[in-house]
């Protein structure tokens, strides 16, 4: 009797470790998926034509966009200006929420993951009503950081990345995004070149048109690769080491 009875409460032992064990593993599982759930990208629409005179109003986030824009400091919703200096360099750990040109686009299937390369361009918090409009000038280069491939985010277009600055390599900040809103070709265009050029001379090369002529209130295909240049039709998927 003492033998079975020792045998039971064994054989509970057993399975309460084997529960203990599968709650574990699915609660760590629970969390890969949290982790792995792809970062929000809002891709805006083109807005209605004007029917008289172009209008100048102040950034409108969007409902989507909201909740993210709050969370900056009122420095950071400011970017760049006429009149004041911004540097994207030495912010780690801080809060932001940049717009830029998509450079490069890597999508590392294996890790779940998506890195742009984005030229950063100021931004004084003004745009025209119609269209989304940003300087042509900017601070340099950054890095983000999104969650799930395949998100829609063409070569070239403009967007605007929320998140906390992760680190810095040679003068390259790493978003790790929250958000990101997208701009295709034909929903942005360049207002003037405004605040202090200190961004990647290898972009500023392929513009082919003199500063004063690189607004357009209805920018078309050219109007773009006379700019930024030629757009790739894939994102590059590179070899990842086993």
């Amino acid at each position: 009797m003492a033998k079975w009875m020792l045998s039971r409460e064994f054989a509970i032992k057993i399975l309460m470790s084997m529960m203990f064990c599968m709650v574990f593993v699915g609660a760590n599982v629970a969390v890969a998926q949290v982790a792995k759930k792809p970062t929000p990208v809002e891709h805006a629409k083109p807005l209605p034509r004007p029917k008289g005179y172009l209008a100048t109003i102040a950034y409108p986030p969007t409902e989507m966009e909201k909740s993210f824009f709050e969370k900056l400091s009122e420095k950071e919703r400011v970017p760049g200006s006429w009149e004041e200096d911004y540097s994207i360099t030495g912010k780690t750990g801080t809060y932001v929420g940049w717009f830029g040109i998509v450079r490069e686009i890597k999508e590392l299937e294996s890790q779940a993951k998506t890195e742009l390369l984005i030229e950063m361009k100021y931004f004084d918090g003004l745009t025209d009503e119609h269209i989304m409009a940003v300087s042509f000038n900017g601070a340099g280069d950054f890095k983000a950081i999104l969650s799930g491939t395949d998100l829609g985010i063409e070569h070239l277009s403009l967007v605007k990345v929320y998140g906390f600055i992760k680190n810095e390599v040679k003068s390259v900040p790493e978003i790790e995004a929250d958000y990101v809103l997208h701009w295709d070709w034909g929903t942005f265009t360049f207002m003037m070149a405004y605040g202090k050029q200190k961004g990647n001379t290898k972009w500023r090369k392929l513009n082919k048109v003199p500063l004063e002529r690189i607004y357009s209130a209805f920018p078309d295909k050219k109007y773009y690769e006379d700019r930024l240049g030629q757009r790739q039709k894939e994102p590059s998927r590179p070899k990842e080491e086993q």
